[in-house]
């Protein structure tokens, strides 16, 4: 099951000693991307998003991922999105690929009612025994691995909360996705209050080049999580 809830250190797992079936790219963008922001680069239905967002809080966050996703030329490459705090993610896999990335910023929320909404029963029980220090830790673990699998798989969310269920043996992470080909997944804290997850379908092992913008340069985060699995139409539920 969960392993010592009380405890969430780094896994001493690395996805670049795997034998990799997919080269991904995962960037982390920061909120000065937002200078860096064209209007004339958007696509038509981002310019229509764009309008949305001109009174809203959320206009920065847009910025950012957008001058993002325009400083790569993704091409037919697969892509996902995902923003928060004027910070944004982007990762990048070849076409054939199913992916989701999400990030998410560190603050106070009601991790147990946000858990015992939607998260699978025994993963709010991990959390309701976890130490306060190490609960927010595993909850933006557990949160970011479904909402990224929620976009590689095209789930509602809150069907992704539910069927995606993911669970720690001592220091080994597992997991179990409605998915019908291999899959993979790893969580990063590039710095102390951000997380990204980067889901994959297609093959369980992959390299994940990491890059940071602006200015570019390489990303060198901790994995606090990582984990594999099978195809599985049935249920998620930890063994």
């Amino acid at each position: 099951m969960y392993g010592n809830p009380h405890t969430l250190s780094a896994t001493p797992f690395s996805l670049n000693d795997l034998s990799a079936d997919a080269h991904l790219t995962l960037w982390l963008g920061f909120p000065t991307a937002r200078e860096h922001f064209d209007p004339s680069m958007l696509s038509a239905g981002d310019r229509a998003r764009l309008a949305d967002y001109r009174s809203s809080q959320r206009l920065a966050d847009f910025e950012v991922s957008r001058a993002l996703l325009a400083a790569n030329e993704v091409g037919s490459s697969a892509h996902s999105l995902s923003h928060s705090g004027e910070h944004a993610a982007l990762l990048i896999a070849p076409n054939e690929w199913q992916i989701g990335v999400d990030l998410e910023i560190d603050r106070p929320r009601d991790v147990l009612k946000l858990a015992r909404f939607g998260f699978h029963e025994d993963e709010t029980r991990a959390l309701e025994v976890a130490a306060p220090e190490a609960r927010q830790t595993l909850f933006y673990t557990l949160w970011t691995l479904k909402e990224a699998f929620a976009k590689a798989l095209q789930l509602e969310l809150v069907v992704a909360l539910r069927q995606c269920v993911f669970w720690r043996d001592g220091e080994k992470w597992h997991g179990r996705v409605p998915a019908n080909s291999a899959w993979g997944a790893a969580v990063y804290r590039p710095r102390p209050d951000v997380f990204i997850a980067a889901a994959w379908i297609g093959g369980s092992a992959a390299t994940l080049d990491q890059w940071e913008w602006p200015p570019k340069q390489r990303g060198d985060w901790p994995v606090i999580a990582a984990c594999a699995g099978a195809p599985s139409t049935a249920d998620a539920a930890p063994g």
